[in-house]
């Protein structure tokens, strides 16, 4: 088992055969906006990097393993293409933790996963603070308290086994920059110095009811200053979401891009570049 406070940089080299990497933005669930993508384009031989939000943990296990898997997998073996999901705030931290997903075609990954393709070293940086995290708290006590009626049981078996729409460990965590060189990091949330800079009307909303919001989400980004900090000498490309806007800036050489919800950005990668 993996867990987010231990040291731990699992490496997934990937196949010669992918040729392309894309980064995918928030989701939230819906994976078809990628296959549909990937069919209408006829994309091959290439990864495609969720940054955050894939929308996993809201259903058990079996629902990804027994339906959405196996669907995805129909277009992900028909093009040789390639799922890696970062985990964001709406996501069940477990299933990246412990690689619960973990196939040829689609993989859960842990927090500071390096995966090497098309001679790149990149760094996958999960976690984010949930905005609305104090709501659905609230939705998830009364989720708890309906499975114990519906089931007889007890509050601590009910809250074992009840579904969630929060995760208490949701958080960036911090880890020590890796000895591997980092060409692209693909994280959730951002640097406090990258676009968007203000916390927006909707969060000061969420904030009146949620008195560390403010706080935590700084936290959140001050977090990723540290890991810029880390590779900005090494890092070329830094790809986020979380925000639900679309926007590119280059700081100190390094080029910031951030994914709408299902935005799907192609990285360049020169011809004849092989794994390392």
């Amino acid at each position: 088992m993996i867990f987010l406070n231990l040291i731990v940089n699992t490496k997934i080299n990937l196949s010669n055969t992918i040729k392309d990497i894309y980064t995918v933005g928030d989701v939230h669930g819906f994976h078809n906006i990628v296959t549909y993508y990937i069919r209408q384009h006829e994309i091959r031989d290439s990864v495609f990097i969720f940054c955050g939000d894939v929308g996993i943990g809201f259903e058990r296990l079996n629902h990804y393993t027994d339906h959405v898997i196996p669907e995805l997998h129909k277009v992900l073996k028909k093009f040789n293409d390639i799922f890696i999901w970062i985990r964001g705030n709406h996501d069940d931290v477990n299933y990246f933790n412990n690689q619960l997903i973990n196939t040829n075609y689609i993989k859960c990954v842990p927090d500071y996963s390096i995966v090497n393709v098309c001679n790149h070293n990149i760094l996958c940086v999960g976690g984010g603070i949930s905005v609305d995290r104090s709501f659905r708290k609230q939705n998830d006590s009364v989720n708890i308290v309906r499975y114990m009626k519906y089931h007889g049981c007890d509050y601590k078996t009910a809250e074992l086994n009840a579904l969630k729409t929060y995760w208490e460990d949701e958080p960036v965590i911090y880890q020590p920059k890796v000895k591997e060189h980092i060409n692209i990091i693909c994280s959730h949330s951002a640097p406090s110095f990258c676009y968007p800079y203000d916390k927006g009307d909707i969060v000061m909303e969420f904030a009146e009811y949620d008195h560390d919001l403010i706080k935590d989400i700084n936290k959140e980004r001050s977090i990723l200053d540290k890991v810029y900090e880390d590779y900005k000498d090494e890092v070329t490309h830094w790809y986020y979401g979380h925000f639900h806007k679309s926007q590119t800036q280059t700081i100190n050489n390094t080029v910031f891009k951030l994914l709408n919800i299902g935005e799907i950005c192609r990285h360049y990668v020169p011809i004849n570049n092989n794994n390392i």
